[in-house]
């Protein structure tokens, strides 16, 4: 008999390509049976009431969404939170973690505060979706991207509109296009809102570009995830910001140098499978425990 698991999230009809599907994709793979309910309370209600049998329960949102049904004494599983917007949600996920077994979270000082607050939390960084962020042969477009867009980053927006046409700002695509458009420019350049580790640095190095972002405090622990200068490129403020786009601009080897070392960091560490492992084999333990096991 297969086993099961349920994802709750906010799910949109006819949909191919979101964080959430990344993972509803690599259970399919493995052969895992998956049903998706929508976060609405009518939806989960239903859920609930027709007493479905699962054995893990996936609740993956931006910490906006809660109800009474997010509840592990309701539907006889193992219950995981995957907060995918810590830290700057951290306070509106806290206190649904406790109706969870299990709590994950893409940011490290989250982490902490988790464990210091009682919850059963591990540390899983963002992920890249190797099935839809790979490396194209194109014909670069732009000097570097950004899939910010503008207005979400004053820091990019300026960097943008410095640049005069050299560095691409888009957001809102769609999976092909996303990228295409990751695909487009020599390298990523990011800027972080929250001073967090973002989904952007993995999806710009699974498509085997050169990542440059902005240097993080150290409790975000991005030191732990990539070496300065082998696998990604820190920048201090604009101005080293802009030095080194320039830089690695007109040096080709440093640049792919890089780019390669950081993409087999990806591949190898944070994508859609490792992330699928680590749920499975919490969930094998889980299981064990609960059955009396010793493992």
């Amino acid at each position: 008999m297969a086993n099961k698991i349920t994802f709750i999230y906010d799910y949109k009809d006819g949909e191919i390509w979101s964080t959430p599907m990344s993972l509803v994709n690599e259970f399919k793979k493995r052969n895992w049976e998956v049903d998706i309910i929508k976060t609405n309370d009518t939806d989960l209600k239903n859920w609930v009431d027709s007493k479905p049998q699962t054995d893990i329960v996936l609740f993956m949102d931006w910490g906006r969404f809660d109800s009474e049904y997010l509840n592990k004494d309701l539907v006889p599983a193992f219950w995981i939170q995957e907060s995918g917007d810590d830290p700057q949600n951290f306070e509106r996920n806290y206190p649904k973690a406790n109706r969870f077994h299990y709590t994950i979270t893409p940011a490290a000082n989250a982490c902490e505060e988790y464990k210091n607050r009682g919850i059963n939390a591990e540390w899983i960084p963002h992920w890249a979706d190797t099935a839809v962020q790979f490396p194209m042969n194109l014909e670069p477009k732009y000097v570097a991207v950004t899939s910010r867009g503008f207005g979400g980053s004053d820091f990019l927006d300026y960097l943008t509109n410095w640049a005069e046409g050299a560095i691409g700002n888009k957001n809102g695509m769609e999976a092909k296009e996303h990228t295409e458009f990751l695909n487009s420019g020599l390298m990523i350049v990011q800027n972080s809102r929250w001073k967090e580790v973002t989904r952007r640095l993995f999806e710009g190095m699974a498509c085997g570009k050169l990542v440059i972002t902005d240097r993080l405090p150290e409790e975000a622990k991005l030191n732990e995830l990539f070496v300065e200068g082998e696998e990604i490129v820190l920048y201090n403020d604009m101005f080293d910001c802009i030095e080194k786009i320039n830089y690695y601009n007109e040096n080709q080897f440093e640049r792919e140098r890089i780019a390669f070392n950081g993409m087999q960091k990806v591949l190898n560490n944070y994508t859609q499978i490792q992330v699928v492992d680590k749920l499975i084999k919490k969930y094998e333990s889980f299981n064990n425990r609960s059955s009396g096991s010793i493992g």
